[in-house]
């Protein structure tokens, strides 16, 4: 099973290199990384050799890293003897892992999952084990981790329905994937019988709950909001943020907010997409739309425009500050969602789109609690939005219902560590 995959891996990569190359020479975020992914460590990027046991932690994006800053904190806190070292997959994931988490001693891109390209990085980290964030499966790096005896632990694990019904379809493969691994922390019971009915051992598995609910009660350091009031200071009329747009969204968000302009009560918009190198082609959409903005970085303390975008990554958190309600991205698109708990925990509302299957227990809690509202379609979130902003004490009560939530759920990082202690102390 894992020949097939590393030939159809193999032939996937030979098929779609063209475009590879392609996206090397035009899209930023692609190039100074390709030899890494392919699995060379240059020696000024490795860890320095303490003589010490390493603990290396995965996550794949700006989501899993930000989600990994308190457990990061936490684990070095309890194993003091030990080095850490984070992989990501992506570049706004380094830059998180960078600006956010100092227990760091070295980061890494994860490389292609063929052992050619694994094994140069497993011996550059030299790992005593591997903690993977959320849910990533991959087929080699945890063959050639289990062919050396390194134990892998999946923290606050979530398999969405539709993910289980593609595993599902390959559970020979992933019946024995999950084998190699020696810990399994799920998100939700749900989470956890996914996982088993996937081929996971049932005794390996357990329940510890979100991690993002703990990160939530950790609010953005005063630093970091005293630079932000420096260069945006609270504005006079109302702010609603899209935060963590993507692709295709925008089209239905800047009409809404054209539309809301007319209102007297002139109403600002943050928009912050997920991806900042998208904000080029998503200044060319702002300008056809006929409105006027201002890009963040520009900012001197001096927002005049009907519209803020936001073109830097690690200000989204600090930003809800100034909102009396917030979309959450990736909703009206099939995207899945992003994190709603930020948000709340500042006490705004939240609203979102139908496709939030990515964060279905956290919007069911919230909807529940009174907290947030689920919008069908771009006309609806309009109308809300519309009734939201003429209604600051309906805001106040509804992020005080958001905010609620918050550590009524909180208590995953505890049970996890309290998993993960035996383990790693046993190594």
């Amino acid at each position: 099973m894992h020949l097939l995959y590393y030939v159809t891996l193999s032939l996937l990569v030979l098929i779609t290199l063209p475009i590879w190359i392609w996206r090397y020479f035009t899209t930023p975020k692609y190039r100074g990384t390709l030899l890494r992914r392919l699995g060379w460590i240059p020696v000024a990027e490795r860890a320095p050799d303490r003589g010490r046991p390493r603990i290396w932690l995965h996550a794949v994006s700006v989501g899993e890293a930000m989600a990994a800053r308190a457990l990061a904190s936490r684990i070095t806190a309890a194993f003091p003897d030990h080095d850490l070292v984070i992989t990501t997959v992506t570049r706004t994931g380094q830059q998180v892992v960078r600006d956010k988490i100092p227990e760091a001693c070295a980061h890494h891109f994860l490389t292609l999952d063929l052992p050619v390209c694994v094994q140069p990085l497993v011996d550059a980290i030299q790992p005593a084990v591997l903690i993977i964030m959320e849910t990533e499966l991959w087929p080699g790096l945890f063959r050639v981790l289990a062919r050396r005896g390194i134990p892998i632990c999946v923290v606050n694990g979530r398999i969405s329905p539709r993910s289980f019904k593609r595993y599902h379809a390959i559970r020979r493969l992933t019946r024995r994937l999950l084998a190699d691994g020696r810990l399994y922390l799920m998100q939700s019971p749900a989470d956890a019988e996914r996982l088993i009915a996937m081929g996971a051992p049932r005794e390996r598995v357990q329940v510890t709950g979100n991690l993002k609910y703990d990160q939530a009660m950790n609010p953005p350091d005063a630093a970091l909001l005293r630079r932000l009031e420096a260069r945006l200071p609270a504005p006079v009329a109302p702010v609603w943020i899209a935060a963590s747009t993507h692709p295709g969204e925008e089209e239905l968000l800047l009409p809404i907010h054209r539309a809301l302009l007319a209102h007297p009560l002139a109403p600002r918009l943050i928009l912050v997409p997920r991806h900042p190198e998208r904000c080029a082609e998503i200044l060319e959409r702002i300008g056809k739309q006929g409105l006027i903005c201002q890009r963040f970085s520009q900012l001197q303390g001096d927002w005049n425009t009907p519209l803020l975008l936001v073109d830097e990554i690690g200000w989204l958190a600090g930003l809800y500050r100034l909102a009396r309600v917030v979309y959450i991205g990736g909703s009206l698109v099939p995207r899945g969602g992003q994190n709603m708990l930020e948000p709340a925990s500042w006490g705004v509302p939240v609203l979102f789109g139908p496709h939030v299957f990515n964060f279905r227990d956290i919007a069911a809690q919230l909807i529940q609690a009174g907290g947030a509202i689920q919008v069908a379609s771009p006309a609806d979130l309009h109308t809300r939005l519309n009734a939201l902003l003429e209604s600051p004490e309906t805001c106040r009560t509804m992020g005080e219902a958001a905010r609620a939530v918050i550590p009524a759920n909180a208590g995953a990082l505890e049970r996890t560590l309290d998993a993960l202690g035996p383990l790693v102390r046993n190594l």
